[in-house]
């Protein structure tokens, strides 16, 4: 399954979370996800859980706290 993570292409196994998603674009990613640093939101603004499912074809975007 492909999934984008800032239009970065990530192929990652059927029934993945989005946690694994970005563990593997990016382990300090994953870090600050994990340590509520930062969150992610899908193309139409959504805020995703780290826990939420993902879908091929998804494209997620990386938000920082100010």
């Amino acid at each position: 399954m492909e999934v984008f993570i800032n239009q970065t292409s990530i192929d990652i196994f059927k029934g993945a979370r989005l946690s694994d998603a970005v563990l593997k674009y990016s382990k300090e990613s994953h870090r600050l996800l994990i340590n509520h640093q930062i969150w992610l939101e899908d193309e139409r603004g959504n805020s995703m859980d780290a826990d939420g499912r993902l879908w091929d074809g998804i494209q997620l975007f990386i938000k920082h706290k100010a």
